[in-house]
């Protein structure tokens, strides 16, 4: 069995970075479900999809992969059935003020990894009405190696583009991921060193901290102000 992975310890309120339609809203925003076993069939973040309107809504939702695991695979379970991976957009009819179900389920494959889902759900009637979900899946530790990384802290978060990383052993290298996966900085680690991503726009940004085989160790998410 691979070491565990712990991913995304830190997230942001959905009201700072998405824009919901009055129309339509998804609760929770974001969802972030932690303790997904590397043996576990599945993971599942639990949302629902909010009419708040007194008319029927012709929707549609459309499920968006930010970052997956490679191996790791994704699904929607929406208010009339769940969908095979292979489906990354469904219609359905939002009747008057329903709050129907709208979760994402991850498969890990009995592989260590993390995943971040969108979910766009749009009236296509009317798309200016539109709401994106954001769904984080962070895997548990896994041992008493892994375990000492659970309290590693990333800081200041949110940044202005300066940070440093509490003290850990084992950590050789300081990788820097945007939302879509792309390395866009990289540092050798060093106790009490603080790194710089000033350079880098304003966004979420994935920090990975590496051992000196290339394993990653944690993940960490982080926001640039």
């Amino acid at each position: 069995m691979k070491k565990g992975l712990l991913l995304f310890g830190l997230f942001f309120s959905a009201q700072s970075i998405f824009a919901q339609s009055s129309a339509m809203v998804i609760n929770p925003n974001p969802v972030v479900v932690n303790g997904i076993g590397v043996a576990d069939f599945e993971g599942v973040g639990h949302a629902e999809a909010i009419n708040n309107t007194n008319d029927t809504i012709q929707a549609r939702w459309t499920r968006k992969v930010i970052s997956i695991t490679e191996g790791w695979q994704s699904a929607i379970c929406d208010k009339n059935q769940c969908f095979f991976p292979s489906v990354s957009s469904q219609p359905f009819q939002f009747l008057p003020n329903e709050a129907a179900r709208l979760d994402v389920h991850v498969y890990p494959n009995d592989l260590v990894g993390a995943a971040v889902i969108e979910v766009t759900l749009i009236n296509t009637e009317d798309t200016t009405q539109s709401v994106t979900g954001v769904y984080y899946f962070n895997q548990e530790t896994n041992g008493t190696v892994d375990a000492r990384f659970e309290q590693v802290k990333v800081y200041p978060n949110p940044t202005q583009g300066l940070f440093t990383i509490t003290d850990v052993d084992q950590v050789e290298r300081v990788d820097v991921f945007d939302m879509a996966g792309r390395m866009v900085k990289q540092f050798q680690y060093s106790e009490g060193q603080w790194y710089s991503i000033s350079e880098l726009p304003r966004g979420s940004y994935q920090i990975r901290l590496l051992g000196e085989n290339g394993q990653t160790l944690v993940t960490r998410l982080m926001t640039k102000k």
